[in-house]
């Protein structure tokens, strides 16, 4: 579901606590502080459970369990590769805990309702789901953020569970992906699949992501290759800001995009839903100048034309036609440049280009990103 209204998070301990109280009281100072909502406390079972309600309709609640989790719950994010690599004793650490608190956060006085997709979907329908913004979702997310890192400062934590992407960190990994905002490191679930490298070849490595659609209603795609999984994940965060800033769109179906210094680009590609499964944007890298890869499919920069005045040899005969494609690109520009971006329409030529580059610096991922088409 885009934008889900109720998220998550648990933070297990090693100890029984008694300091659930202290926690909903720096929650309620801190946020005051941070953003002026005043919160009522419409329910409380001191020490154990506690709901706030506030001002701009953020329902809060804070429960602690003096048990163990359910250790199924985390089956999942166990068998994802990105889990051992962001704690390698995360096994131990479950095995020892003896406690946990869940903390939660929804906008509406519906609260968990919204977690019935088909009370959601007829709400969407009558235009009356809360919560159902872009900008709320991101409230939510750094509000639950908030509430997690005071917990953990007033107790030291063994794990936190951020479900809304199925991430079992350690406390230190996570008040740092928690900091760089969302969408980022924290709400965005890279799943590593792939083949071992064999006979001296490089190991191929593929991310399938899971949070990605809880911003822009589809998950993201790469297949294996030999760029580093790392480089591939900022490249997909890359994507996510591209859709998610001010006047941010999707890349279109075909399409490029990179940054303005060309180290970069990939191809996206809009998937329908398989069967049982979601949407999907996939990602093919074209060129990654730091990983030393050039797809025979990338079209250098070389053979950029002004789409303003294209050559008439590259345009299709019709007027019609012609007239279809200039407005294409107009769009498409100004999509881009909306953004700050830049666009640019290349022509294929009869040979692959120039060979494959070296390694070199850092990706520049931070800079604007711009869709580009070859044609």
């Amino acid at each position: 579901m885009q934008f889900p209204n109720e998220i998550q998070a648990a933070i297990l301990f090693d100890r029984r606590l008694s300091s659930l109280e202290e926690m909903v009281r720096s929650f309620a100072r801190l946020e005051e502080a941070r953003s002026g909502t005043r919160f009522n406390v419409p329910e409380a079972n001191p020490g154990k459970f506690y709901r706030l309600y506030g001002g701009n309709q953020l329902m809060i609640t804070f429960e602690y369990m003096d048990t163990p989790p359910n250790q199924a719950v985390f089956q999942q994010p166990l068998a994802s590769t990105v889990t051992g690599l962001y704690c390698r004793d995360v096994r131990a650490r479950l095995q020892k805990s003896r406690s946990h608190i869940l903390v939660n956060v929804s906008h509406g006085v519906l609260g968990g309702v919204m977690a019935n997709s088909q009370i959601a979907a007829m709400l969407d329908g009558l235009g009356m789901r809360e919560g159902a913004s872009l900008p709320q979702f991101r409230e939510r997310l750094e509000v639950l953020a908030l509430m997690t890192r005071i917990v953990c400062d007033t107790a030291p934590a063994s794990l936190i569970h951020w479900t809304q992407s199925n991430l079992l960190l350690p406390p230190d990994i996570f008040d740092g992906f928690a900091r760089a905002g969302a969408p980022g490191l924290l709400s965005v679930h890279p799943y590593l699949f792939g083949k071992p490298g064999g006979g001296g070849g490089k190991a191929e490595v593929g991310i399938r992501t899971f949070g990605v659609r809880h911003f822009i209603g589809r998950e993201i795609l790469i297949e294996p290759s030999v760029i580093e999984w790392a480089a591939n994940f900022e490249t997909i965060l890359a994507f996510l800001r591209v859709a998610t800033v001010e006047n941010g769109y999707i890349i279109p179906d075909g399409d490029t995009f990179g940054p303005e210094d060309g180290s970069l680009s990939y191809r996206v590609i809009h998937r329908d839903a398989a069967e049982g499964d979601v949407p999907l944007y996939e990602l093919v890298p074209l060129l990654h100048r730091a990983q030393g890869f050039q797809s025979p499919d990338y079209v250098p920069r070389d053979r950029v034309f002004d789409d303003r005045n294209p050559p008439m040899d590259l345009m299709p005969p019709e007027q019609e036609a012609k007239q279809g494609l200039a407005n294409e690109w107009r769009e498409k520009r100004a999509l881009a440049e909306g953004i700050g971006g830049h666009f640019e329409v290349r022509a294929r030529g009869g040979d692959s280009g120039p060979p494959a580059p070296g390694p070199g610096s850092g990706s520049a991922l931070r800079r604007s990103i711009f869709g580009r088409k070859g044609s």
